[in-house]
């Protein structure tokens, strides 16, 4: 074996092998740098690492970097300092050398309420205070109506800021929807474009403003001393205010706020507003017969805000938003969109004794039902408005359907006898059957609203802070307790298991 060759060789080998190998060293084969380039999935950014060279090879220059970003497709948001940098350094691990720029989305219009109106309640609560179930009301609140003259700024306006768009690093532009800017809605009565700003909305009349959701109105207040067979009825645009009381058997329609100074009998009042009482709401408990039907004789009230009044006793009262009592609410039927709250705040007084009290958020009170176990329903969680919505819509598909069975008999009908087609009975036949399809259509769509509103919310809540009689029946979405016996306050919420559990 020759004396140069390795001699950790194995043992054995032919001796011809031997003698094939090589004796010296291979020579040193000079190895460029290399450049490998990572592109992101999303097109949103690229990084480079650098293989040095070996044995005198070249490195990577900046023009082969950007030469081999080129033929990938990376054309925009190059990072030139980072790159040549990356370059003369030589750096080994990925280096970020391209990026991208999201989209940057805009923001709409909004429309801000500058009206100074008393507190309104937090509909929720807060978790963080020992009250946390109890809406805070000022009952010395009651009676405030919110007035305004010429030259009052309602409403401002920021107008909507647009969306800046984004691009990858292939250069594709990258757009986001286009940023809605909505401007005060039109046929506003009572107020004007502040002159000196074009985002401004003020007052040009004086009365009570309203606000809608793309600005605001102005009615007219009417004062009077009551409501009765002297003033007759009222219905008018604006909003009432009352320095007594409306008397039995009155009917009151306003767009505005009504406020009364006494107390509302078993009246109708309907606002577009608030209504805000500073005595009681007492209707009466009888009937009369009226062309041979029983015709209850509660107070009737309907608003688009919220009800409030010292106490409320035989009536039936259906608010948007909130209904408050600060003493109790007896006997009477109470629907409200947000809340029912009985009792000033920080009190176990308040009650709620018979009838039916329902709301989507909580109904809140110091105690329901009474020693005498009378018959109080409460419930939370869905709408009171549905029902009456169901029977709406229930009733007009029924009338729609009958129409379209008419109308495809006539129709049908003067296509086999043509003769009887005279005064062009059959086109506008065809027109109101179309008609009614499209009407049935917008129908449909307004049943899967409702669908979608008698689904229960799941926290709904009732709070009582005394007492709960037997005899109440409390309902909190679609699940029922029925209370036979007497049972400490507590708050009712949905439980875990979907039952109604006490805390």
């Amino acid at each position: 074996m020759p004396a140069d060759l390795p001699e950790d060789l194995p043992e054995g080998l032919p001796t011809d092998l031997i003698e094939g190998l090589p004796t010296d060293p291979p020579p040193e084969v000079p190895l460029d740098g290399r450049v490998h380039l990572y592109v992101d999935n999303d097109h949103m950014a690229a990084s480079i690492s650098l293989e040095p060279p070996l044995n005198g090879g070249a490195a990577v220059a900046e023009e082969q970097v950007r030469a081999e970003m080129t033929a990938r497709g990376v054309v925009a948001g190059i990072l030139d300092d980072v790159l040549r940098q990356t370059v003369e350094q030589g750096i080994g691990s990925y280096v970020c050398i391209a990026k991208g720029l999201e989209p940057t989305p805009g923001q709409p219009a909004v429309f801000t309420d500058l009206i100074e109106s008393p507190p309104e309640h937090d509909a929720q609560g807060s978790e963080e205070e020992d009250d946390d179930a109890y809406a805070r009301i000022d009952y010395r609140d009651l009676g405030n109506l919110v007035l305004v003259t010429p030259g009052v700024p309602l409403m401002r306006r920021t107008p909507a800021v647009p969306s800046i768009p984004g691009f990858d690093i292939t250069g594709k532009v990258i757009e986001l929807p286009p940023i809605s800017d909505e401007p005060f809605a039109e046929h506003l009565a009572g107020v004007e474009i502040s002159p000196d700003d074009p985002n401004l909305l003020i007052a040009s009349i004086s009365g009570a403003p309203k606000i809608m959701e793309h600005g605001a109105s102005v009615v007219a207040l009417v004062e009077v001393d009551s409501v009765n067979l002297d003033t007759g009825n009222i219905d008018f645009d604006g909003s009432l205010k009352v320095r007594g009381d409306i008397v039995a058997g009155m009917k009151v329609h306003v767009t505005g706020d009504v406020v009364v100074a006494g107390t509302i009998e078993a009246a109708d009042v309907h606002a577009g507003g608030n209504i805000t009482v500073n005595g009681g709401i007492v209707g009466m408990a009888d009937t009369v017969a009226t062309d041979g039907q029983a015709q209850s004789r509660a107070a009737r009230l309907v608003c688009e805000g919220s009800v409030k009044a010292r106490f409320i006793s035989n009536a039936q009262i259906d608010a948007r938003k909130m209904v408050a009592a600060e003493r109790e609410i007896r006997q009477s039927f109470v629907d409200a969109g947000d809340c029912v709250v009985v009792g000033p705040p920080g009190s176990q007084k308040g009650a709620i004794v018979g009838g039916r009290t329902r709301a989507m958020m909580s109904v809140q009170a110091g105690v329901l039902g009474s020693m005498s176990a009378v018959r109080t329903e409460i419930q939370v969680g869905l709408n009171p408005r549905t029902d009456a919505k169901a029977e709406i819509l229930q009733q007009k598909r029924k009338e729609l359907t009958e129409q379209q069975g008419k109308l495809e008999k006539l129709v049908l009908f003067l296509q086999a006898n043509p003769q009887k087609d005279v005064n062009n009975i059959g086109q506008r036949a065809r027109e109101t059957l179309r008609q009614t399809f499209a009407d049935m259509t917008a129908l449909a769509a307004q049943e899967e609203d409702l669908i979608k509103a008698l689904v229960p919310r799941a926290d709904a809540y009732v709070a009582v802070r005394k007492h709960i009689h037997s005899g109440v029946n409390a309902r909190i979405g679609n699940k029922a307790r029925e209370f036979r016996e007497d049972y400490p306050g507590g708050k009712l919420r949905q439980g875990p298991n979907g039952d109604i559990a006490i805390s």
